[in-house]
């Protein structure tokens, strides 16, 4: 083990080492804004388009929606005109300042329904049942492996009776570089597995790259054939080469 990569030590971690060596990496890491300004960065259109599609999947009037990893709050922005409440965590202090930057150019009737909280996505420091939805893009794959299960049951636990929890990320089967911080990619069939035992009901995921939902049986089926047959070009086209789940608490 590289005594100086914090990734390969979160590796080898305890659970109680873990919680630290997380608060090491992302409470230090920079703030980006727009090049030569002092603005936030605007999401670029690729983000657009997914933000929209989040939205959409979500749907509106809901009372409160958590952000799990909710970075510099576009997506926390566009949730709060899907709920009353809407709270956004991240571990990285200084992240949480771009979002609490760019929720202040929100209208200050949206503004006021936002919450931002530095917090764990391992330990979540909510009460039992008390969001109706709850989402995480780019955050679940940062995490180790045995973390992954305390997360998934730790967002079963403060979720309504009912309530959905939309999780975006690569899948490890997607021809994706291989990267240090990325500690638990797995393919649909592995995170759907996961959620399962976490007591999650319900999987679906867009056809392609957008609506219609479909049961995730279908990527499954998809992801399992392209790579017996070691095709590449169709894992975008399909939707498989990153994973959108989203799944429901009984």
């Amino acid at each position: 083990m590289d005594p100086d990569n914090p990734y390969a030590r979160i590796r080898e971690a305890t659970a109680a080492e873990r919680v630290k060596i997380y608060a090491e990496i992302y409470d230090s890491g920079p703030a980006v804004r727009s090049p030569g300004t002092d603005k936030v960065s605007a999401p670029s259109a690729r983000r657009r388009r997914r933000l929209a599609l989040y939205s959409k999947i979500i749907g509106g009037g809901h009372r409160a929606i958590v952000e799990i990893g909710c970075g510099s709050g576009d997506l926390t922005c566009a949730l709060a005109e899907l709920a009353q409440r809407v709270v956004g965590i991240d571990m990285a202090g200084a992240v949480l300042g771009l979002a609490r930057e760019r929720i202040r150019q929100l209208p200050a009737n949206l503004a006021q329904r936002v919450q931002l909280i530095k917090m764990n996505a391992v330990s979540l420091e909510f009460a039992k049942e008390v969001f109706d939805c709850a989402i995480s893009t780019s955050m679940i794959e940062h995490l180790h492996p045995d973390d992954v299960d305390t997360h998934l049951r730790e967002t079963w636990r403060v979720l309504k009776p009912g309530g959905r929890y939309l999780v975006w990320c690569p899948n490890r089967l997607g021809h994706h570089k291989d990267r240090p911080d990325h500690l638990s990619m797995m393919s649909y069939a592995e995170l759907v597995d996961r959620m399962r035992r976490a007591r999650f009901v319900d999987f679906v995921s867009p056809l392609f790259t957008g609506p219609p939902m479909v049961d995730t049986r279908l990527k499954i089926c998809w992801e399992q054939a392209l790579s017996r047959a070691h095709i590449g070009v169709f894992w975008s086209h399909l939707g498989i080469r990153n994973m959108l789940v989203v799944a429901r608490k009984p």
